[in-house]
C-alpha cells in the first residue's frame, strides 16, 4: 500500500507537443518509491536521480535507459510484489524509446 495515498503516472509520448498520443502506467507512490529505492541501491544511475514527486521529463535516450535499468531490477527478483509494475514501466518506457518520431515521456505525482 501506498504510504501517503499518491499515485505516480508514467506517461509516453509519441508525436508533437500539439498533436501526440501516449501510453502511461498509474502505480502507488509508495510502491514508485521502492522501485526507486531499489534502484538506488544497484547503483542505476537514471532511477537514483529520480524523486517519487516528480515532475521529471525524459528523452527517448533517458527513456530507453530507464528500461534498461528497470529491467535490470526486474530481473534481480529483488521486488518479486511490484513485478507487474516493473513490466508496465518498462513497456512504457520502450514504446517512448523506440518511436520513429518525436518522444518524451513524462513522470509526475497525482
Amino acid at each position: 500500500m501506498p504510504e501517503h495515498g499518491g499515485a505516480v503516472e508514467v506517461r509516453a509520448f509519441r508525436g508533437t507537443r500539439r498533436a501526440s498520443v501516449y501510453r502511461d502506467h498509474v502505480l502507488p507512490e509508495g510502491d514508485f518509491g521502492r522501485i526507486l529505492a531499489a534502484g538506488t541501491a544497484r547503483g542505476r544511475a537514471l532511477l537514483s536521480s529520480l524523486d517519487q514527486h516528480g515532475p521529471h521529463e525524459l528523452d527517448k535516450a533517458s527513456a530507453k535507459r530507464l528500461a534498461e535499468e528497470a529491467t535490470d531490477l526486474r530481473m534481480s527478483g529483488e521486488l518479486p510484489d511490484l513485478d507487474g509494475d516493473l513490466i508496465a514501466l518498462i513497456e512504457v518506457a520502450r514504446w517512448c524509446a523506440h518511436a520513429s518520431d518525436e518522444s518524451w515521456l513524462r513522470i509526475e505525482g497525482r
